[in-house]
């Protein structure tokens, strides 16, 4: 997702991407093996957030999903 643009991130076309992207997330948020620190936690609970909203803004998707992937990359 960090590769798309922000209108690709927020348009139609790649809503089963963001589904997709969304129960992963969920998994890992969940999962009580994963040790996760406090920041990596909050950017990707952050970024689950707005891949849930039916149209989310294509700034704070893109930021989101910059700031998830800078915190696990």
């Amino acid at each position: 997702m960090h590769e798309l643009s922000r209108e690709a991130l927020a348009s139609p076309e790649f809503k089963r991407l963001r589904g997709d992207c969304a129960d992963a997330l969920r998994l890992e948020l969940d999962c009580p093996q994963q040790a996760l620190t406090r920041p990596q936690r909050e950017r990707l609970t952050r970024l689950s957030g707005l891949l849930e909203e039916a149209e989310p803004s294509p700034a704070d998707l893109q930021q989101a999903v910059r700031d998830a992937w800078s915190a696990i990359a």
